[in-house]
């Protein structure tokens, strides 16, 4: 090349000077291809780090989703467990309620019935006042005791003193009345029985206990012999000097303890009736 140049008429010096700037732009080039190179690595480099990153990125969202999907199964049943339990706990609630207000009507039923009851057992209370009135005061009591009606009769009205097997005229008009009432009502169960106070009694061969439940029993006999009343519905009990309506310290209270007293009440089944009927009203 030099040769060329100098049998051109190019001197030496200017051709070895273009040669050395051609040498010079040739090393700037292979430097520029150099960098280019290096810079071409790096950025195949740093795509590679950024196609990892990415890859990184896109595993760790995947995985985000994922765990999205995941938390909104588990929301989705919880909240189907949620609802079903609420579904549940509204048909216990109800299904309490239903049995609070069935109890509620029981009671109320079974209040109803006991009024209507007592209200029954007062007014036949009245008609046995109002009935036994024309014998003196102080011979008889009727009272309501634990919704039961107790008829007291004394026994200067029914017996002689020591007597256990005969009732006096008096006596007989007294249960006379009684047993026409307890005719009239039916349902009506009678306790009889026979007290006394705490004298001796004068039959010798008698104590407190056989006494009265003689007299009771002469009564019961006479309201079913005489009155027709069902046996079914009395019974006799002797309850001697233990059951006391007054204090034996005086005579007028020894008085009223020597007596035989009526209990009367209607059985349970009739009021278990009457509330089964109030509560299939309500």
């Amino acid at each position: 090349m030099l040769g060329f140049l100098s049998s051109c008429g190019v001197s030496n010096k200017k051709v070895l000077a273009m040669q050395q700037s051609f040498k010079t732009e040739i090393d700037t080039l292979n430097e520029q291809l150099h960098n280019s190179r290096d810079e071409i690595s790096r950025m195949q480099l740093q795509i590679a780090e950024r196609k990892g990153e990415n890859n990184a990125l896109l595993a760790t969202q995947d995985k985000y989703l994922k765990r999205l999907d995941e938390l909104e199964e588990e929301l989705d049943k919880a909240q189907n467990q949620a609802l079903s339990k609420q579904t549940s706990l509204s048909d216990a609630l109800k299904s309490k309620n239903d049995h609070i207000s069935s109890l509620e009507n029981q009671l109320s039923a079974i209040r109803e019935a006991m009024k209507q009851q007592q209200e029954e057992i007062q007014q036949i209370a009245k008609v046995f006042q109002d009935s036994l009135a024309k014998f003196p005061i102080a011979q008889y009591t009727v009272e309501i005791k634990n919704g039961q009606i107790v008829v007291a009769l004394v026994e200067s009205l029914l017996f002689k003193s020591g007597v256990v097997n005969r009732i006096e005229p008096s006596g007989q008009a007294v249960i006379k009345i009684i047993g026409g009432l307890l005719n009239v009502h039916p349902r009506l169960l009678v306790h009889v029985q026979g007290h006394t106070d705490n004298q001796a009694i004068s039959r010798k061969n008698l104590d407190s206990w056989d006494f009265t439940a003689l007299r009771a029993a002469t009564m019961v006999r006479t309201l079913v012999d005489a009155h027709e009343l069902s046996p079914n519905r009395i019974l006799a009990a002797g309850r001697g000097e233990f059951d006391p309506s007054a204090s034996n310290e005086t005579s007028e209270g020894q008085s009223r303890n020597r007596r035989v007293e009526l209990i009367l009440f209607f059985p349970p089944e009739v009021l278990q009736r009457k509330i089964a009927q109030l509560a299939e009203r309500k």
